[in-house]
């Protein structure tokens, strides 16, 4: 498609399957994981939903996305380990559309590790 394809392509929803319940939901262009989930009536773990507790943790299976740029960094709520295996953090992370794969325990209170 070339450089001025790629850069004047129209951002898309994202298409996303929870592994193992098999639910489905959209992300419209914009909202980030976790809240489209929770708009679609998913029970995502969740508590904060600032990016502080952790709690919404889920990886990645396929797909992309990105956090935008932020003075808070939600990455230091995930260990080195967990992050090269695409664990992000749902409420602050934003798919780029297309179809995705994620698998997070839901229906859980989730892993509260920023929490003191």
């Amino acid at each position: 498609m070339g450089f001025f394809g790629d850069l004047f392509k129209k951002a898309e929803p994202t298409n996303v399957t929870v592994k193992g319940s098999g639910e489905t939901f959209v992300v419209p262009v914009g909202m980030n994981l976790m809240k489209a989930a929770i708009n679609a009536k998913i029970a995502w773990p969740h508590s904060c939903k600032v990016g502080s507790c952790g709690s919404c943790r889920t990886v990645i299976v396929s797909g992309d996305g990105y956090y935008p740029s932020s003075p808070c960094d939600p990455t230091t709520l995930i260990k080195p380990e967990e992050a090269e295996k695409g664990m992000v953090i749902a409420c602050q992370w934003y798919p780029k559309g297309g179809d995705m794969e994620v698998e997070v325990a839901i229906g859980t209170e989730g892993d509260k590790r920023g929490m003191i």
